[in-house]
């Protein structure tokens, strides 16, 4: 064997093992034919935050579009106006997805909710303890779970899953409103995610109010529901302040919503213009 024909042998092994390690830390789509150019892009969201972008819809057809602040403060105010935005978009430790400019609320304009489902088991939802629900990422399939498991039922006085449907039910705009209906699957996130919305709090405000010019957008001081089970009894909870984990029970805590979204932010492929 020649010596470029080792080269290409062992860049090939090289890149297999590349592959692998990546599709092991969730990246399921790269592949031996994806371009090695991607690598250096994929470790960095592997190992910790890749970036952030305001989430878009375009209003003529309704498309997602994402954009880095650079790129939205770049728009000309004509430009901006053809897009309503949906929320901020995070990329980080292999995860993609969405977190909702605003917190949830409720028809009489309260902010907070119980969890439900007081000693009823769900069905598909394992008890996660200290350590596991850090790496928990399954809030979508998991808030569909609460709901049909909760769907009718009440538990000590309390109807439903209330947090869950809460998050499903947020809007970022409607038809009525804005002209445009948001059809984004918005869920309750697990522990994991409220974990990712922690460690980078400062960062997710910082383009919060860069993107809506508005503190009241902000991440605060408050506990927050994940969509993580602990048992029968309890659910787990986050301050997004200190990042302090804990279980709440869920029909006598009343704690706050925080909906997320999953989406996978690509290129913008289109040159806006007035």
């Amino acid at each position: 064997m020649s010596t470029k024909e080792q080269s290409a042998t062992l860049l090939r092994l090289n890149k297999q093992e590349q592959v692998k390690a990546l599709q092991a830390v969730g990246f399921a789509d790269i592949t031996e034919n994806s371009r090695a150019s991607e690598f250096p892009n994929r470790i960095k969201w592997a190992t910790g935050l890749l970036d952030m972008r305001v989430a878009c819809n375009r209003i003529s057809d309704n498309s997602k579009w994402y954009f880095t602040r650079e790129e939205w403060n770049s728009l000309t105010p004509a430009n901006k106006l053809k897009f309503i935005r949906r929320g901020l978009c995070i990329r980080a430790h292999s995860q993609s997805f969405v977190i909702a400019a605003q917190e949830c609320y409720a028809a009489d304009l309260s902010s907070s909710f119980y969890w439900g489902g007081l000693g009823k088991t769900i069905d598909g939802l394992s008890a996660k303890m200290l350590g596991k629900m850090y790496t928990c990422f399954t809030g979508k399939e998991d808030t569909r779970l609460i709901l049909d498991a909760l769907k009718g039922t009440n538990s000590n006085g309390v109807e439903g899953a209330p947090a869950a449907e809460a998050a499903v039910a947020y809007k970022a705009f409607t038809l009525d409103g804005d002209g445009l209906e948001d059809d984004t699957e918005w869920f309750l996130p697990s522990s994991g995610q409220m974990m990712i919305m922690y460690r980078y709090r400062d960062q997710i405000n910082e383009m919060l109010r860069a993107f809506w010019s508005s503190d009241s957008m902000l991440l605060t001081d408050k506990y927050y529901w994940t969509s993580t089970y602990y048992d029968t009894t309890n659910a787990w909870t986050c301050n997004l302040n200190t990042g302090h984990m804990t279980v709440q029970n869920k029909n006598t805590s009343l704690l706050h919503v925080r909906a997320t979204a999953e989406d996978k932010p690509i290129k913008n492929s289109e040159f806006m213009t007035d």
